[in-house]
């Protein structure tokens, strides 16, 4: 993942932009202003949360779930969970972005696919439980039911995994995710009213995981 992401950002987007330029005729200034701000908005979020949560995820899964604490159990199924919600919309994101600076617009009906929105009908606890059976089927947790309520026999490796997991500075996003997931509000809404204060802020968003991805700081799964 890490290449492919210094790829798409330093080598093919460029690439792409190139061309469109050249090409007639090209999208409106106010559609290639909000793509831009939606793909910095997407980019940063893959950067700074879904890679970060979903390293903290496979830390954990390290050990088995026979390792598992039960409080590491939980934090395991709240980063997938997390992880796969910021990866649709970052996914979304990115492509609205790209679109308004192409010169094409994503379809509602797509928009509504990628976020589960079509899926749920924009019911928060209908989304939040198809989040919930994606990030089970996609650890092994389930494999061990019991590691949610009942932690492993205190061993010398589970003493391990706890101490790598709780010094793993992964931990910090994954309070951040949870406070962005409850707190902040999608970007299609963040960005529906246009304003330079919400252009500043996707820009530091873009600059910040840009910063990140360059020095490494963002493991790449």
């Amino acid at each position: 993942m890490f290449p492919s992401l210094h790829h798409v950002l330093f080598v093919l987007l460029p690439v792409a932009l190139a061309v469109r330029m050249a090409l007639k005729p090209r999208p409106a200034t106010l559609d290639v202003a909000n793509g831009v701000m939606h793909f910095c908005l997407g980019f940063g979020k893959w950067v700074l949360l879904v890679d970060p949560l979903w390293h903290l995820a496979s830390v954990i899964s390290i050990g088995g779930p026979e390792s598992l604490s039960t409080s590491l159990a939980w934090m395991e199924f709240l980063a997938r969970v997390l992880g796969l919600h910021f990866a649709l919309t970052s996914l979304e994101d990115v492509i609205i972005g790209l679109g308004g600076m192409f010169g094409f617009k994503l379809t509602d009906k797509v928009q509504e696919i990628l976020t589960l929105r079509r899926f749920t009908k924009g019911k928060f606890l209908r989304h939040l439980a198809i989040l919930v059976v994606l990030a089970l089927a996609s650890g092994e947790v389930w494999l061990h039911p019991k590691s949610f309520f009942v932690s492993a026999p205190r061993t010398v490796a589970t003493v391990f995994q706890q101490a790598r997991v709780w010094t793993d500075f992964h931990v910090l996003t994954l309070f951040a995710a949870l406070a962005c997931f409850i707190g902040l509000p999608c970007s299609r809404d963040f960005l529906r009213v246009s304003a330079p204060w919400k252009a500043a802020v996707c820009l530091f968003t873009f600059l910040l995981a840009v910063a990140m991805l360059w020095t490494h700081a963002a493991p790449m799964s």
